[in-house]
């Protein structure tokens, strides 16, 4: 009887120290945490004076080398030969036109010893009765000067125009005779033939030139 209970007691002896053993043999569980930094403080021994950091170095310049003529002179070139121009051509000497024909030639008109002719600037002028009509109106007033010598023969040219109208206009002696008081008596005597008949209605110009010949000879 005295060995059941011993036996009971060992086993349960047992049972705890295996118990025991195993609780011990398992590893340790370790929970993470947050990491941690060990700063160290150290009192600084005197005052720091802050340094820049040393310039960059420049970028090298590459150096141009200038090339020099061997030659100081050098090449000379010669500009090519100018073209002689040829010589212009020799001018002609101008056609001067003939004087056209009067279209009234000189004939005896108003007071003895006067004779008058017309010239005109237009060669298409056709209307003979109308110059008729302007020589006539001037021959009338027309006077002879005085101080002129027997048989001293004196001529002048005076020009005008005459206007579709009539209107007398741009006189002028155009011929002097030498005798300042007779070209005065032919342009006066133009003057106030102002103003002439109207000019033909066939006539298509806007005026007509007229050159009007003045001669005289002192009986």
């Amino acid at each position: 009887m005295t060995r059941g209970p011993l036996l009971g007691s060992t086993f349960v002896h047992l049972g705890v120290l295996i118990a025991l053993f195993m609780v011990r043999g398992a590893p340790p569980m370790v929970v993470p945490g947050p990491d941690v930094v060990q700063v160290a403080l150290v009192e600084p021994s005197g005052p720091r004076t802050w340094t820049p950091p040393p310039p960059a170095p420049e970028p090298e310049q590459t150096r141009t080398e200038v090339i020099k003529p061997e030659e100081d002179e050098g090449v000379r070139i010669t500009p090519p030969p100018e073209k002689k121009k040829p010589p212009p051509p020799a001018e002609r000497p101008r056609e001067t036109k003939p004087a056209a024909a009067p279209a009234l030639p000189y004939a005896p008109i108003g007071n003895a010893g006067l004779q008058g002719q017309i010239s005109l600037d237009a060669s298409d002028f056709e209307f003979t009765y109308y110059l008729l009509l302007v020589r006539n109106r001037i021959a009338q007033n027309w006077a002879p000067p005085g101080g002129t010598s027997a048989g001293q023969l004196v001529r002048t040219v005076v020009y005008f125009r005459i206007s579709r109208g009539g209107e007398i206009s741009q006189t002028r002696v155009e011929s002097s005779s030498g005798v300042d008081f007779f070209d005065h008596s032919a342009q006066r005597a133009v003057l106030i033939s102002d103003p002439l008949p109207p000019l033909p209605l066939g006539y298509p110009g806007a005026g007509l030139g007229v050159h009007f010949g003045f001669q005289y000879a002192a009986p």
